[in-house]
Parts: structure tokens; sequence; C-alpha cells
């Protein structure tokens, strides 16, 4: 089993709640610590709307604004294969979402397998209980949260009602909705937050040069914002591939909802 046909087997814990919010998912082994951060913003149900850290040991993994925020030692997590630094199951390390609300994750390795010939990845296996909503002020502010929304005599029910926009079940978990936006990403008052994990990329040399020049966040309005002569609206595009003509990166792939081709040109400096 080469490292390239390996699978990470991963069960992630949302740390200091009980009963435990908990998934289990895989992962190829060669993919950076950066895009396992955007599967377990898939997984576990939040919107990558903050910074996030990983910690392995003394080591600290982030994205490379928040390492020049803090001034101090670390690594940028889009340039460091998991497989670098994860070579034995059982190993386990914390994921740190929200610096404010601080949610702290335990992530386990839990395997190390071969890759299933007709298997699509990411993908999530099983997972229990509904994550937290964003912003709700952590472990403390969640408990708050549930003991009002489930209390209609509560004074802080009604307003907590309207905030989460309606019902709010602890206790769901969606495994299908999950696979689902690995397939067409996950989107938050109708634009894309996190590109769809599932989605092949193919550049040309050149072509992958100009892509990687690209701030990730532009990446990711770019691959959410095509249009689709088919749907006559706007869409995302998936399985596309990068080409340079007359100094212009051409992107062409398919619309998320039709499956029909789409072009996306972005005009070269």
């Amino acid at each position: 089993m080469s490292e390239a046909d390996t699978i990470f087997q991963f069960k992630v814990t949302l740390k200091e709640i009980k009963p435990p919010i908990w998934r289990r998912f895989q992962v190829r082994s060669d993919i950076t610590f950066r895009d396992l951060h955007n599967t377990l913003q898939v997984v576990m149900g939040w919107w990558d709307s903050h910074p996030h850290l990983f910690q392995f040991g003394e080591l600290l993994l982030t994205d490379a604004e928040t390492l020049a925020e803090w001034g101090e030692g670390g690594l940028r997590d889009d340039t460091i294969p998991l497989n670098r630094l994860l070579t034995v199951e059982g190993t386990s390390l914390t994921y740190e979402y929200d610096f404010g609300d601080s949610w702290q994750h335990e992530l386990v390795l839990e395997a190390m397998l071969p890759e299933e010939e007709t298997a699509v990845y990411p993908r999530c296996l099983a997972g229990a209980r509904a994550c937290p909503p964003e912003d709700c002020g952590g472990i403390w502010g969640y408990e708050q949260f549930l003991e009002a929304i489930r209390d209609p005599n509560h004074e802080e029910h009604r307003r907590y009602r309207e905030w989460i926009g309606g019902a709010f079940d602890p206790e769901a978990f969606d495994l299908d909705k999950v696979m689902q936006q690995f397939r067409e990403g996950v989107y938050w008052q109708g634009e894309l937050v996190v590109p769809p994990l599932t989605s092949t990329q193919t550049f040309t040399p050149q072509a992958r040069w100009f892509w990687r020049s690209i701030p990730e966040e532009a990446q990711t309005r770019i691959i959410g914002t095509v249009w689709c002569s088919h749907c006559e609206q706007k869409t995302t595009i998936t399985n596309f591939k990068g080409n340079i003509q007359q100094g212009d990166l051409i992107l062409r792939g398919e619309c998320v909802r039709c499956g029909g081709v789409v072009v996306r040109l972005l005009e070269g400096g």
C-alpha cells in the first residue's frame, strides 16, 4: 500500500460536551492540513467564518495570516500533508475552531486503510448529534442556548428561536446532507464558503501557477460564481480543468446543478 493510495480514517469529537458530538470520516493521506480543516468544517457543520489551528504535540499549524498576526512559530497548514506528520494509528491531535468561542476538537487517526476502488473521498461514515450554532458563545453559551430553546417559558426562548431561525434539534445528524455538501459545497446566505471537496481539479503547469497565485478565499468565490447557460443562473463549477490561453486562465468544468459544461475566464495581469 503506497502513501498515495492510503486512506486515513479519523474520529473527531467536540471536547467537553456530553453526550458527545462526533463524526467518523475518511480522507486521502496525502491531503494537506488545510484540506483537513475544510473537511472538518463540512462533517461537523461549521461555516468556516473564524480562524482555526491544529496542535500536534508542541507543533501548531494554521493559515499564513494567523501565523503573521501571532508572530510566533508554527507551520502553514496548506503546505504540510497529513502523512508527513501522522504515521501511526491511534495518533491524536487537537483542532481548534473560532478562537473566541474556542471550540476544541479531539482528532484520532483510527485506521490507515487501502483505497477502495469505487469510493469517492472525502467521505463521512457516521456521526452523532448536531453541531452547535456559530457564535453561540462556546460551551457555556451553547448550554445556555439549549436551556432556553427547550423551555417555551424561558425569558430568552423567543429571542433564541428568532436568532436560530426556528426549531433546533441538538440530537439531529444528517449523514446524507454531509455527503451532499462534499459534492456541492457549503453555502451561507447564498454564497459558497467551502468548495465541493470531492470535485477534481486538473491544471497545466502554467495554469496551476496562475491558480495558486490567487488567495484561497478568492478561489472559493470564483468557483461559486460561474454562469451556467443551461440553468441560466449563477452556479458552482466542479471537476474542472485549467489551462492558459493568451495569458488568461480558462476553467472548464461541470455545473453542480445540471452537469452541463461551464467555463470561467480569469484575465491575466
